[in-house]
């Protein structure tokens, strides 16, 4: 399996595949030198004591019980809550609370030495729960083509057409190879996603394909400032390490948020997202902006020399009147300018039921998958855990039919089709509670549950007291069996809602074999 990105979306994925038993190789591509994406810490050669998280400054969870890969993170220490002060700065001038802020809001951490000790705790969990040597990262590698195998699977190729690997499956846990924004981003003539699967003739993946093509993806600019130590103490006394500003305050002064970052030797750097006019659809001239500063030097001078004079006056009630000079901070060492072309995915997403085109073995995962977290790195822990659940699913599917190995109560699971997507039934005749209930048809017994496994849902339902055929309920759901090859599956939403399900019938194995 491919997984194309080593950001949040793409090592959770691994992660989420290894603890869910999966024991095949996994290969992470990824462009860049190291593991993070857009929560990566930038670091440097020549100043071992320099770091600084100019993209994601924390993780932040909104939306409900938290992903089940935060707890490991948490006690293997990889990340810590977030101690230290925010606020949003309003429009008046004054400060206010930072949770109306969506990035800000809910339960905060941290990386442990920096954000990118998130996707290295995720990494280190995969490989603690797998086989060695079947977890392969190659960074610095950017996957250009793709092109189908004959009998299924998949061929990534670089800039110059020469042969990366040969997959079965292939996961995109980022837009960049399946969004017109390549095309402007790269100069290629073609989307290379597109492009390869017009061979396939597969509906599921060219409804994602067109759903991805619409979607807007928002640019930003980011500066990057390292304080001296003479100055960095008034920065590290601000009543706040992460500022966020409302949407007055970013129209009056073309920022979204700030981060004050401490050194170990006294220094500090301050990381300023700037704000964009809007949306970069594929193909607007923000589109082409990447994780790299374009655009020549009298360019990166202005936006630096802007953004820099930004920050002094919307900071000059705590830091003092904006020093003369173009608007120059007192004590600034250095200053870089960071563009990220695809920042953050614009609603609507790619909806969570074209995540997975089994007929092409493609699968899709990260913040741009409509959902609780989108467009943060909440949304892409979450899809990518579902996602590693419906891959298992998948899996154990194939097990099942070619008799090969299979997970623990493989041999257990029925499956189904449920308007239109994989359903697995899994029996477990549990422990007695309450002797006397008569309902022993089918062999099952008092304590008895069925798990059902559909699209993002883990559902376990009781059995019922009725006779005749097993029924199982929690109030909500409902399943019974009495016809097995069409079961009756309910959710009570309101009206009642019936889902259509039949039994999957022996399947033809792949033309490899595989």
């Amino acid at each position: 399996m491919a997984v194309i990105g080593a950001g949040v979306a793409g090592c959770a994925l691994a992660a989420g595949l290894r603890r869910g038993g999966w024991e095949g190789s996994i290969d992470l591509w990824e462009a860049g030198r190291g593991p993070g994406g857009r929560a990566a810490t930038r670091r440097s050669r020549h100043d071992a004591g320099w770091r600084i998280d100019h993209g994601a400054p924390l993780l932040n969870l909104l939306e409900g019980p938290e992903p089940e890969l935060v707890a490991p993170l948490r006690s293997g220490g990889w990340i810590v809550p977030w101690r230290e002060p925010t606020a949003m700065l309003q429009g008046k001038g004054g400060l206010g609370p930072a949770q109306a802020d969506p990035l800000l809001g809910g339960s905060l951490y941290r990386g442990r030495q920096g954000m990118d000790d998130l996707c290295r705790g995720l990494l280190a969990l995969a490989q603690a729960d797998g086989p060695p040597h079947t977890l392969t990262s190659r960074y610095g590698t950017l996957v250009r083509d793709l092109e189908v195998r004959t009998g299924g699977g998949w061929r990534l190729a670089d800039a110059t057409g020469a042969v990366l690997g040969e997959v079965d499956w292939l996961v995109l846990s980022g837009t960049l190879l399946a969004h017109p924004r390549a095309m402007e981003r790269f100069g290629w003539s073609e989307v290379p996603l597109e492009r390869a699967s017009r061979a396939l003739g597969d509906g599921a993946l060219e409804t994602a394909l067109a759903s991805l093509g619409r979607m807007e993806m928002e640019a930003r600019t980011n500066l990057m400032l390292t304080i001296d130590t003479g100055a960095a103490a008034r920065w590290l006394d601000l009543p706040f390490r992460l500022l966020s500003l409302d949407a007055a305050a970013q129209r009056h002064w073309g920022l979204r948020r700030l981060s004050i970052q401490p050194l170990a030797d006294g220094r500090c750097t301050v990381v300023a997202h700037g704000g964009v006019s809007g949306p970069a659809a594929s193909g607007g001239p923000a589109a082409s902006w990447g994780p790299a500063a374009s655009g020549g030097a009298r360019q990166d001078a202005a936006e630096i020399a802007a953004l820099e004079g930004a920050v002094a006056g919307a900071l000059a009630p705590w830091i003092g009147d904006r020093p003369t000079g173009r608007g120059a901070l007192a004590g600034v060492a250095q200053r870089q300018l960071m563009r990220w072309g695809a920042a953050f995915p614009v609603t609507p997403g790619l909806a969570p039921a074209a995540m997975v085109c089994p007929a092409s073995r493609v699968a899709f995962c990260g913040d741009f998958i409509e959902g609780p977290g989108f467009g943060r790195i909440e949304g892409a822990l979450r899809t990518a855990q579902s996602l590693a659940g419906r891959l298992l699913a998948l899996v154990l599917l194939l097990c099942l039919v070619l008799g090969g190995p299979a997970m623990a109560a493989a041999a257990e699971a029925i499956p189904y089709r449920c308007d239109g997507d994989l359903l697995l039934a899994t029996s477990d005749n549990g422990a007695v509670d309450a002797p006397g209930i008569p309902n022993t048809s089918a062999g099952t017994v008092p304590g008895a549950t069925v798990l059902l496994e559909w699209r993002d849902l883990r559902l376990q339902l009781p059995r019922t007291n009725n006779a005749g055929p097993p029924s199982y309920t929690d109030g909500l759901w409902w399943w019974s069996l009495e016809d097995p090859q069409q079961p009756r599956f309910l959710h009570r939403r309101g009206a009642i809602e019936r889902f259509s399900c039949r039994a999957v019938p022996a399947a033809v194995p792949p033309a490899d074999g595989r």
